[in-house]
Formats: C-alpha cells, structure tokens, sequence
C-alpha cells in the first residue's frame, strides 16, 4: 500500500475504535494483571474497540503484521500477530500497533482523558499515526505521515500543529503520566520532586497516547513516561517528531535509567514494557533528561 494509504487507514481505524465505544459504558472492569497491577484494568470496551478497528483494518489490509494490546480470538488475525517469539518480522515488514482504548480507568468512570490510537511501523521506521480522542475538543482526530506534517481535525476543521518552542524550566507546562508516582519508580519519584520545583507547572494524563498529541499540539511542553508498551507511543510517535519535536527513550534497570540510542525489536515486545521516554521540543527534553539520568 502506498503511505498516504496507509495513513487514511490509520485514521479511518482509530475513528471506527473510539466511536464504537464513544457512548458505551462497561457493564464491569476488571484488574489486569501484569507490570502496575490493580491500577491497570481491562472491560468489554476495550474489546468492542478493537473489533471495530480490526474490521475496517482487514477490509483494507489483510495481509499486514499487528501489534494489539489485548488479545484476540479469531484464527485469521491471530496468523498475523506480533508477539513475543517473533519480533524479528519487525525487521522486515509492516505492522500496525494498536492501542483500542489508552486510558481505561480515565474512560471507565467517565472522564475525558482516553483515546485509540493505530500506528504504522516499516521495517522499525515509524511511517504514519492516527489518534482519536472523543472527548477533546468536541472530538478529536490526531494525525501525521513521515515527512508530511502532523494535524488536528476538529469540528473546525483540520489544521497543522507544531510544539512550542523552549523558553527554560521555568515557563514550561510537563506532563507526565500516572506510574510516575508510583514508589516501584523511584528516579521518576525524585525527578518530579526537582521539576517540580523547577517547572511552572507539573500534571498528569491518563493516555499516554493523548498527552504525546497535546505535546504536539503545543497544548504541553513535555511529556514524561516510566517503562511503557510499544502500543501507548507508537502512533503518538510520528505525530510527535512530525509536529517538530523528539522522543528520547531510555529502559529501566533497577533503579538505573539507560538511555536508548536506537529502539529495536525488544523495544516492540507486548508482552513486556520495555521503553520509556521523554518527549516535547528537543532543547527541555535534554534538560529533563540530565535530571532523569543521574
């Protein structure tokens, strides 16, 4: 498929996720288990989200590779999923990476911070993303292609979207999202008790997915995530990096930060998180990572 396609897929999937589930309201959630716990929780929306998406995906495409957050049952798109024994197809292909519902506790009890997001990875390139988000703006469509911009569509219309420019700690808006507070991260504990004191304003997200495209919007300066899954970033990344600003990854040893100089196959594992990151304007990026890595 050729990339403008693709990029038309990825907003017409996401769109079709978030608007299956706009109004919908889970009958329970449930805890999943796994990296954070009780404060990570699954229900039938993230599921009716992902049917929905996989739909319009298979029409369209039905020969390339997924990455998808929950699981699924039908044989003809488990043939096709990306899972731990076999990321080295990243290498060589292309897969999308969806997240039907990022920010399932926020969506849960009725708040606006959750979105759906589908991404589009060549060959561990990141081509094309688009992020819906019901709840923003009177409902919003995120978007970018690698070397043609990133935009929102909103009931205004569409229109380009760029970071803001560095004007020091000081004068900056960070966001950063829920798992910073927990005690199972403590070099994110204390870098938010120095930016804290540095920033002019510190707040949390509940989508990582949506907190990237605020960034990118210029609606925040920074975004700052513990070890996440490739699903919360892989869409928000193109968008991101297309709307002028940077990613800077790193993993998660103990108590040891490890920036990453290149994201590899492992850096894509689901059942794993493997990569966190710091994101915004190239120039506060750096400074919060001089605190980050210390």
């Amino acid at each position: 498929m050729q990339e403008k396609s693709i990029l038309k897929l990825c907003k017409e999937s996401a769109f079709a996720g978030s608007k299956a589930i706009e109004c919908y309201k889970p009958k329970r959630a449930r805890v999943k288990l796994g990296w954070v716990g009780h404060h990570s929780i699954v229900s039938s929306a993230d599921f009716l989200s992902q049917a929905s998406l996989l739909k319009v995906l298979d029409k369209h495409d039905s020969n390339s590779y997924f990455i998808t957050e929950e699981h699924v049952k039908n044989p003809r798109f488990k043939k096709r999923l990306i899972t731990e024994n076999n990321l080295d197809i990243l290498k060589t292909s292309g897969v999308y990476i969806i997240d039907e519902l990022d920010g399932s506790s926020s969506f849960n009890i009725g708040h606006y911070e959750w979105s759906v997001s589908v991404g589009y990875v060549n060959r561990l390139v990141h081509v094309a993303g688009a992020i819906s988000a019901p709840k923003v703006y009177g409902g919003a469509l995120f978007s970018a292609l690698r070397g043609n911009g990133a935009f929102i569509k909103t009931i205004n219309g569409e229109e380009r979207i760029k970071v803001r420019g560095y004007e020091g700690l000081k004068n900056s808006y960070v966001v950063v999202g829920p798992d910073c507070f927990l005690p199972k991260y403590p070099s994110h504990n204390r870098m938010l008790l120095q930016l804290g004191d540095l920033a002019r304003t510190m707040n949390g997200n509940g989508s990582c997915a949506l907190a990237l495209c605020l960034v990118a919007a210029g609606k925040a300066d920074a975004l700052i995530q513990p070890v996440q899954s490739p699903w919360d970033w892989a869409a928000g990344k193109v968008i991101l990096e297309e709307a002028g600003g940077t990613m800077k990854f790193y993993e998660m040893q103990a108590e040891r930060i490890i920036p990453i100089d290149k994201l590899r196959p492992k850096h894509y594992d689901p059942s794993l998180r493997s990569a966190g990151f710091v994101a915004g304007n190239k120039k506060i990026v750096q400074e919060i990572m001089k605190i980050l890595v210390r």
